[in-house]
């Protein structure tokens, strides 16, 4: 049985345990649950959602407090001081529930699996089957990634099952191969602009597959460059 259907993200991880609750209402005497896992299930599910909506409004509070903890300090030539953020209302705390819901999630998950009356159609609407999407070269699309390390840019990229990237770069007067990519990182080792100027460089990027460009270009990324 395979662990890697769940999902990455916390939002998504929230979805997952929301539709898992939902869907093993109908499929919880088909694959042996007991109305105490299902209970368990829900209770995890609500308290997750609260805390994914706590942590949302904790963190723009945060974020509105420190604003207005700069504007005390060093002020500002538009806004104007006029009080300190409320903190957010929470709400009711659901029922508590013990740590490691993700544990408990894959328990239940593996439950399902073992039953001799589950199917992949059950799995895949309960959402614990892993969704294998075959790679097609076509679609690929570098993100680029840039910073300055020692005055020059350093380009990143998920290479993944790509032979390399090919790079175009445009310092002002468009676009020109500056190099080929075969890992994941390329340092630009062109001429810094003269000492005491500065320059914005820009780049693009696009797959290298069976020894020929494929897919999409990538979003133009800039940075500046100092000399």
């Amino acid at each position: 049985m395979t662990k890697n259907f769940i999902e990455v993200t916390d939002f998504l991880f929230g979805a997952q345990l929301r539709n898992f609750y939902i869907k093993l209402i109908s499929y919880a005497t088909l694959l042996g649950f007991t109305p105490e896992e299902l209970t368990e299930a829900k209770n995890d599910s609500i308290f997750w959602d609260f805390l994914m909506d706590a942590d949302n409004k904790v963190s723009k509070y945060a974020k509105d407090f420190k604003k207005t903890k700069k504007l005390a300090k060093t002020g500002s030539k538009s806004e104007v001081l006029s009080g300190i953020p409320d903190p957010p209302d929470l709400g009711s705390t659901p029922h508590l529930v013990p740590a490691d819901i993700l544990l408990r999630f894959r328990q239940k998950a593996a439950k399902a699996k073992a039953s001799p009356k589950y199917t992949i159609a059950i799995g895949t609407d309960l959402g614990i089957e892993s969704v294998h999407q075959a790679f097609d070269p076509q679609l690929g699309k570098p993100s680029l990634k840039i910073k300055i390390n020692a005055g020059r840019p350093i380009l990143t990229y998920v290479k993944g099952n790509f032979k390399g990237l090919i790079i175009h770069k445009d310092v002002g007067d468009g676009y020109v191969y500056l190099g080929t990519a075969l890992k994941s990182k390329f340092n630009d080792m062109s001429n810094l602009p003269d000492p005491g100027t500065s320059a914005i460089w820009k780049y693009k990027a696009i797959y290298v597959w069976d020894d020929k460009e494929t897919g999409h270009w990538s979003d133009e990324i800039t940075i500046v460059v100092k000399g």
